[in-house]
């Protein structure tokens, strides 16, 4: 069938036809050449079709030697479509550019760069880093390594840089700058803070890659951490077990590996090195600080595994002893930290009986065996209160638990059954924690840990005392307020009353003896009890160290109810003043002037000033007046002086400065009283015996300070604060500057282990530009303060008496102060829990002077904080708990910043800061109590946490539920 009908019958009539003879092979069109071929055939060349003329050839055309790239990619494309029967131009033509007609996507797109004044852009030239330039090597001359020299460093293959790069100078610098580093580390590998700026350093060169080298921000994280790893590790080849480079080296690790990774890390670490304390403390704190992981029982196992582990090395291996003790009574302060904080007071107490029965009074069971003495039935009756008041269901949760906590401290041990079954611990729940310690010197690091752990602070707080005692590294030891108590001690004859500087007694977690509630009167009994009864059963330099931190601790509260921030009980301070005499009375204490001189000061502080003098003279009356030389030091000579300090400072507290410095020359001049007249003969004296005997306390050898020394007075820093009072009375404060610093600069040449005399020094030093800025403030020493204030803090960062100062500053010179970027670098950069805690209170205290001083005009009320400053605040507090930072795992410094945003900013706000604070710190109960205030629609979602945590709960949902109907 035709598929055209016009064809039909033509297709009929030759279908049954044969075909015709087709003569087309012999046409002379085409003819085939049957001639074989000898040689080798040539490559077939693909021909253009017949029905496509090939393209006119110009007559003639101008050959270009050089062509461009694109030119010749265009030229390949144009003849391979040739082939398949057309082709694409792509070489520009910019003819077309005149062409208006055309339309898009007809017309092509091509990039015009316009110059003016016939100026044209350099071309940024690619810059080539990483890699060099290959070059053959031809004989064997060139295999020889070349020394490179300023002259022929040009000649020398590589990569030349791009001058045009924008972070080029940056880059220069940041290479010279590691060049420096690996060349000093290079000469002296020992020097440990040279290692530690070279690992801080590389977070610039971080900043530096992530602006210019662009890349995932996690990725650059962890390449950074490595690359401190490493260095770290070399730093640890060349020093072996130094503490310092071990903590940076586990801040690196936790700070960026995920807490499961950690963990199996730090395992490792652990069983290769089963002392080292550093990699215990972080493998424990890796499970502690996970909210996934953390639970009451899974961190005791930890515990408990590595106090056994070091008490089997302490046993078994040759290292030293002492030291493997120092690690369990870190472990031990770390332990109690977690029991504490859990609100697990009762397991804390039996923990810490103990620890006193086993290595105290061994003969005697009883000793501490102390009763709470509160009466069950007075809880009973304010529950019922509580209970019949119709309040909220958080608020009578909160209510109860607060009563309870406060109540309860001591383990169950009245007769009949208990309801609460957490009040039952029994010795054998903590036997698995409890080790001897046998080393004498560390008897009474042990009684310090204990005291701690019970929340009483430490008097006075020095950097170099919590050193020394194993407290400085804990970041996570602030929770409450009580360790912030010392800044209210006066130490120097300065005045440090800061009415601003508020410490908030609703930041204290019970058991406690601050804020007026039942128990707190019992609780403040019980402590009390418990420091004599472990200043009993010591002996010489550790008994009256105990007794004197006992002494100081009741001036405390004294003082604090004088500013009004402490409630004493009814009749306490009469209690306070029996107890002391009652101690002098003893047969074994009535020569001790140490004593004595407390007792004065607690006088001083009651308001009875005569008092406080005779009691000081009587006590030099104790003493005998012997010629003062350095090599016949004793503890007689060394309390006399200290008395005289003492008695000087406080006519400078009662500004009789002449009186303080008539009995300040008698004592220098070894009269039995005051001179009575002063002039220059006198002076000169005076001067020439200060001069002899400081010589000679400086020239002669002194070991390293015992701890327990540490709250009492020593001859050297009494001298020379002595000395330096005589040069302010007389010279003034300029000249008694350049006196200390004399002191420090032969102390740091000559002595090794006085840091502890170096910090009191600082303090003193402090201490007279303080007083001189304070009584001349248009004399320009100011500027003086703050140098010294810098030095001594960065050095000594946990020392609260200058804290104080700086705070104290901060609040005279207001607006005309240190600006708060300067403040807040000098504070964050000491890496220390107490400093940034106090930029905290700083900024708080500037909001507090503007809302009492300043008054709105038109209004007359008082301002309010200001944007600004919210900003501000918030901002810091962001900066402070960052993964970086110590303070992120701070319990009290979170806690300030859930009452900050919970005054100034939304619920919502709140909610995220107190998971966040849940996130990092997931053991600590004190932050589920205020979340419970501050956001009580999540009370339920807070019970569940504090169940899951096996946490102390005084009260659960379904008892409550019970109760309130």
């Amino acid at each position: 069938m035709s598929l055209f009908p016009a064809f039909a019958a033509d297709a009929e009539a030759t279908q049954f036809k044969e075909p015709p003879q087709v003569n087309w092979l012999q046409n002379t069109s085409f003819q085939i050449d049957v001639t074989p071929h000898t040689e080798e055939p040539a490559k077939e060349t693909p021909s253009t079709p017949d029905d496509e003329p090939e393209p006119k050839k110009r007559k003639k055309e101008k050959k270009h030697k050089h062509k461009t790239i694109k030119e010749k990619r265009a030229a390949a494309e144009i003849t391979e479509y040739k082939e398949e029967g057309f082709a694409i131009d792509k070489v520009r033509n910019k003819e077309f550019l005149t062409v208006k007609t055309i339309s898009r996507p007809s017309a092509p797109k091509y990039s015009v760069r316009y110059y003016v004044n016939s100026f044209k852009a350099r071309r940024r030239k690619k810059f080539k880093r990483y890699y060099h330039h290959a070059r053959k090597i031809n004989d064997k001359s060139d295999t020889e390594e070349q020394v490179i020299t300023k002259k022929n460093l040009d000649a020398m293959g590589g990569s030349k840089k791009d001058d045009n790069f924008a972070g080029f100078q940056q880059e220069t610098d940041l290479s010279q700058t590691t060049a420096t580093y690996n060349r000093k580390l290079t000469e002296n590998v020992h020097d440990i803070k040279l290692w530690l700026e070279y690992v801080k350093f590389q977070d610039t060169v971080y900043q530096f890659e992530k602006t210019y080298r662009k890349g995932s921000i996690a990725k650059g994280l962890r390449v950074l951490a490595e690359r401190k790893l490493s260095i770290l590790d070399k730093a640890l080849t060349h020093n072996q077990n130094c503490e310092e480079l071990l903590r940076e080296r586990l801040n690196v690790a936790v700070n960026v590996y995920p807490s499961d990774e950690l963990q199996v890390l730090l395992k490792g670490l652990v069983d290769k090195e089963q002392g080292n304390i550093i990699l215990w403390q972080g493998y424990i704190e890796s499970t502690q600080c996970s909210m996934s992981h953390c639970n009451t029982p899974a961190v005791l196992n930890l515990y408990i595994k590595c106090l056994s582990i070091l008490h089997k090395l302490r046993r078994n291996s040759t290292m030293e002893k002492a030291q493997l003790e120092e690690n369990i009574l870190k472990m031990l302060y770390q332990c109690g930290l977690f029991l504490k904080q859990a609100g697990l007071f009762e397991q804390l107490w039996t923990l810490l009986r103990l620890y006193l029965e086993l290595n105290l009074s061994a003969s005697d069971k009883s000793k501490f065996n102390i009763s709470s003495g509160f009466e069950e039935k007075q809880l009973v009756e304010f529950e019922e209160v509580v209970f019949n008041s119709q309040l909220p269901l958080h608020e009578l949760w909160l209510r109860t638990e607060k009563l309870r906590e406060a109540c309860h401290w001591l383990p169950f041990a009245e007769d009949g059954q208990c309801e609460d079954p957490q009040r039952l611990v029994f010795p054998e729940d903590v036997a698995e924690l409890i080790h001897p310690i046998t080393m004498p010197e560390n008897t009474f690091k042990l009684i310090a840990t204990i005291l701690t752990l019970m929340k009483i602070p430490l008097l006075f707080c020095r950097h170099s005392t919590m050193q020394d005692l194993g407290l400085d590294y804990v970041p996570w030891a602030l929770d409450s307020i009580e360790s912030l108590l010392p800044i209210f001690l006066p130490l120097y004859p300065i005045d440090l009353r800061n009415d601003n500087l508020i410490i908030d007694n609703r930041l204290s977690v019970g058991p406690q003896y601050l804020k007026v509630l039942p128990g707190q009167e019992e609780y403040l009994n019980f402590v009390l009890s418990t420091m004599k009864s472990c200043a009993e059963c010591l002996t010489g330099d550790d008994r009256t160290a105990t007794t004197v931190w006992w002494l100081r601790f009741q001036k405390l509260l004294i003082i604090l109810e004088k500013e009004n921030r402490f409630k004493l009980p009814q009749g306490f301070g009469k209690k306070i003043k029996s107890n002391v005499k009652a101690l002098l009375k003893q047969e074994e204490n009535r020569s001790n002037i140490i004593f004595y001189c407390e007792y004065a000061l607690i006088e001083y502080e009651l308001g009875n000033i005569e008092t406080c003098l005779n009691i000081i003279r009587t006590a030099l009356s104790f003493s005998s007046n012997r010629m003062i030389l350095a090599s016949t030091v004793d503890e007689e000579q060394t309390a006399r002086c200290y008395l005289y300090r003492i008695l000087i400072e406080v006519y400078l507290n009662t500004k009789k400065d002449s009186e303080a410095l008539k009995h300040l020359i008698g004592y220098v001049l070894e009269r039995n009283g005051p001179v009575d007249t002063l002039n220059d003969d006198v002076f000169n004296q005076a001067t020439l015996k200060f001069k002899h005997v400081t010589l000679q306390l400086l020239q002669k050898e002194m070991d390293k300070l015992p701890v327990a020394n540490q709250f009492l007075p020593n001859f050297l820093t009494d001298w020379i604060i002595c000395n330096g009072w005589f040069l302010y009375l007389t010279k003034g404060a300029i000249q008694c500057g350049t006196f200390i610093e004399n002191i420090l600069c032969e102390l740091e040449d000559k002595q090794q282990g006085m840091m502890w005399q170096k910090e009191v020094i600082f303090e003193f030093y402090v201490a007279v530009f303080f007083k001189h800025c304070t009584l001349n403030p248009g004399y320009g020493t100011f500027k003086i303060l703050d140098d010294v204030l810098s030095r001594a803090i960065e050095q000594y960062p946990n020392n609260l008496f200058l804290l104080t100062v700086l705070a104290k500053e901060q609040s005279i010179t207001s607006c005309s102060g240190a600006p708060w970027w300067k403040l807040k670098s000098l504070l964050v950069k000491t890496g220390r829990a107490f400093p940034i805690l106090f930029l905290v209170l700083i900024g708080n205290q500037q909001s507090v002077a503007v809302r009492e001083t300043f008054v709105e005009t038109f209004t007359g009320k008082k301002y309010e904080m200001s944007g600004s400053h919210k900003n501000r605040m918030l901002a810091l507090f962001r900066l402070i708990t960052r993964p970086d930072m110590c303070t992120r795992r701070c319990g009290l410094v979170w806690r300030l910043y859930l009452q900050f945003v919970h005054a100034h900013f939304d619920p919502a706000l709140c909610r995220n800061v107190y998971y966040c604070a849940v996130e990092e710190c997931p053991w600590l109960k004190a932050l589920y109590i205020d979340a419970a205030i501050y956001i009580p629609a999540e009370l339920a979602q807070i019970q569940d946490l504090l169940i899951e945590k096996q946490l102390r709960l005084h009260v659960t949902p379904e008892e409550l539920d019970v109760l309130r109907s």
